[in-house]
């Protein structure tokens, strides 16, 4: 009870304090600068760090006055075009120029510290992403009512000490929301209670039979969710390339910076989280995706991701398990992350096609001497490991690159992958068997990990820096015999070792009980009952691993329907984020905005750097450096604070009750909340809108010891109806209640 009255209180706080917030978003509406205003900050900089007396800093202006028409040519051929041709070489050159000038000013010390310096705000290449305009959802107007007056307050279930206890039909419609999606919106606890609560979950569990073409049409807009990883590559490639296509006559164009890939993934996942119908669909994905988890930052993979989700994924979320482990398997993004790709025999031999037929004493055209030559005819760089030379590819493949690259432009070389030493790599071979089939306790061993490596090696990347796909390579192949969790595999198999390993991991009793408890810890608690996870790894075993089974089996369990796990998992931020707008009747274009409020939170989505990704026990959620930003968050969402996110307080209840405290509380308490607050939630938020805000010196984050952090400051709202709304919707928005799911 005092973790809940903490964090009401600070709560309070944070909506109370009204001074404006400084957004990233507004940088665009600053007063035009000189050219001197435009360098204070970098001059600022340069002083402190390098400790500079008044006359430096008086010959370090007049330096940058001399070089600003040349600066100001480059920010605003920057801000047009981040990729405008040359630009990259031309910034480095001025900043070369302009680190040599300035040296001349310096003593020895201060030369050793410029060398440190960042110089690159001379000339800002623009935002990494740029967020695309997504229409707003369509919203279907309940008959004129304010949506508030269509909810009821639902008793909170009391749990009661030595029996089992039961869940009233309208407490287990609240919990299958709060669980199957990403929290209920106005209007969805009475529709479920129409249709009725078995009709509800077989219209989740087939997600294909309801209609999402709203969203699909909304997600259109966005170029790089319909692309290939090779189109990706082509249109988003590092800068080095962009800067080399400068040169090339009939380039092909370039739409951004491979950041931009992320930003939109990140933009459509959020977008279907909150107004998606398919909420069980989405849900899921995202489990998966954790489940088999790859870091989207590493590499290559920043292309490979995209398809990654939305080919191997996001299809199979609800279909069989091991269709789901071997399209994981053969994922690009999947291999490399986890550098199957390199992976081969230690004595594999790389083929070398014959030498072309070539006129005496002549070099071919396009070649370079000493480089060596690759099977496909590219150039690979000298002295290069030859398992980053791998390009040749399957009989009758398609080259990913032809399709997409302008016939009239050469091919611009990939970044020359890290070297890495040939042979075998286990790191895909022990992550499948300790994170995606068995579990660590699954009874297999150091031998096991080794044996399955051998059979994984050979499977690979055509091109894996320029976008390629999945390609089997029998001469990196170990085509020795391997014995796998006991059972023999013969030699000669080549590709279909891997294939085998595949149906005796996804048929393993062990894989069935690791991830049926995965999936009970995701919907039931983060510690599910074991004689549940027992029964549902049996619905596994006899349905042959088939997902949609599973959930079944798990949301009509007793164990699911009892009061003792309502509202017992802590939201992961993006639960959070997204039941938040939800509750509201909210709407998001999944700005970058948004992005960072739940990177504050702790979940950078797609971000995850270790294979476990972000996993299932709740508890972690809630720490000292994430406490206060999660309280924020609500509180920037109640005052519209958050760009590409909005909600209209006024519709959301009736204007007779807006003057009442009492009535209002409980009108936003039941579209919100849904349920009951607890009698110490309930005198927060009545102090809260009542009373003067608390001495920030007796404020802890629950659960937590250590000073507070600083709550961020609401927007003053002129408007005192809306002002009156938007601070009670913090307010319950920051309640254990709403907090859990």
């Amino acid at each position: 009870m005092r973790s809940t009255i903490r964090l009401i209180v600070a709560i309070v706080l944070a909506v109370s304090l009204v001074a404006p917030v400084t957004s990233t978003t507004r940088a665009g509406q600053q007063p035009a600068q000189g050219p001197t205003q435009a360098f204070e900050p970098l001059i600022a900089r340069l002083r402190d760090g390098l400790k500079l007396s008044e006359t430096q800093v008086g010959e370090l202006r007049k330096l940058l006055m001399k070089r600003a028409p040349k600066l100001i040519e480059l920010r605003n051929r920057a801000q047009a075009n981040p990729y405008a041709p040359g630009l990259q070489a031309e910034s480095e050159k001025e900043q070369k120029a302009i680190r040599e000038e300035l040296s001349e000013l310096l003593d020895e010390d201060q030369k050793g510290k410029l060398a440190g310096v960042d110089l690159r705000q001379l000339v800002p290449l623009g935002p990494a992403v740029i967020p695309i305009n997504i229409l707003p959802r369509v919203r279907i107007e309940p008959g004129g009512v304010k949506l508030a007056t269509s909810e009821r307050l639902i008793p909170a279930p009391a749990v009661a000490k030595g029996r089992a206890g039961r869940l009233t039909d309208e407490q287990k419609i609240l919990h299958l929301l709060n669980r199957l999606t990403f929290g209920p919106r106005p209007g969805d606890i009475a529709r479920v209670k129409e249709m009725g609560i078995d009709r509800f979950i077989e219209e989740q569990l087939h997600s294909e039979t309801i209609d999402d073409s709203e969203v699909a049409r909304r997600l259109e807009v966005l170029p790089t969710q319909r692309m290939t990883s090779a189109e990706l590559y082509q249109f988003y490639p590092p800068i080095q390339i962009a800067e080399q296509r400068a040169n090339e006559k009939n380039a092909p164009p370039i739409f951004g910076r491979p950041q931009q890939m992320l930003g939109e993934i990140v933009q459509q996942k959020l977008v279907r989280a909150v107004s998606s119908n398919r909420q069980l669909h989405e849900v899921l994905t995202d489990f998966w995706y954790n489940h088999f988890n790859v870091f989207a930052p590493k590499e290559a993979a920043q292309w490979l991701v995209t398809g990654y989700e939305r080919d191997v994924i996001r299809p199979r979320a609800l279909g069989k398990f091991r269709d789901l482990l071997l399209a994981t398997a053969q994922s690009p993004a999947m291999m490399f992350y986890l550098d199957n790709w390199l992976s081969s025999s230690p004595d594999a031999k790389q083929p070398r096609p014959p030498a072309p037929a070539r006129p005496q004493n002549r070099q071919p055209p396009g070649t370079t001497l000493g480089a060596n030559p690759r099977p496909d005819g590219m150039l690979a760089q000298p002295g290069a490991d030859p398992n980053t030379a791998m390009t040749a590819k399957k009989e009758g493949d398609a080259n990913p690159q032809s399709e997409t690259r302008n016939p009239q432009s050469s091919p611009a070389p990939p970044p020359r992958p890290p070297a890495r030493k040939p042979g075998i790599n286990e790191n895909y071979a022990r992550e499948l068997m300790e994170l995606h089939t068995l579990g660590v306790n699954g009874g297999y061993t150091q031998k096991d990990v080794q044996e399955v490596a051998r059979c994984f090696t050979g499977w690979t990347i055509d091109r894996p820096f320029q976008g390629g796909g999945f390609v089997y390579r029998p001469w990196m192949h170990d085509d020795g015999a391997k014995t796998v969790l006991g059972v023999t595999i013969p030699a000669g198999g080549g590709f279909n070792d891997g294939l085998r390993v595949i149906e005796i991991l996804a048929t393993n009793p062990s894989t069935a009980r690791f991830i049926s408890r995965k999936l009970c810890q995701r919907f039931v608690s983060d510690d599910p009952p074991a004689q549940l996870v027992e029964r549902v790894a049996q619905v596994f075993i006899k349905t042959e691993g088939d997902i949609r089974e599973v959930i079944r089996a798990i949301v009509t369990s007793s164990e699911f329907n009892s009061p003792s796990v309502f509202r017992a998992k802590i939201k992961s931020p993006l639960e959070l984020a997204a039941s938040a707008i939800r509750s509201i009747d909210g709407d998001t274009n999944g700005a970058p905005a948004l992005h960072e409020w739940i990177r504050r939170m702790g979940e950078p989505l797609y971000q995850f750097a270790f294979p476990t990704g972000y996993g299932e026990d709740s508890s972690k959620w809630v720490n000292t450096g994430v406490f206060f930003n999660r309280i924020n968050y609500a509180v920037a969402l109640a005052n519209g604070q958050i760009n590409g996110t909005s909600y209209d307080p006024v519709r959301l209840v009736a204007s007779e009750t807006a003057g009442n405290p009492d009535a209002l509380t409980t009108q936003l308490s039941a579209l919100i909340v849904h349920t009951e607050l607890s009698p110490d939630s309930l005198r927060a938020v009545r102090n809260g809108l009542n009373g003067p805000p608390p001495d920030t010196a007796t404020l802890r984050p629950a659960m937590n010891s250590g000073p507070p952090p600083q709550p961020v400051p609401a927007r003053a709202e002129t408007n005192p109806e809306r002002r009156r709304i938007a601070l009670l919707i913090g307010l319950l928005m920051g309640t254990a209640e709403f907090q859990r799911r």
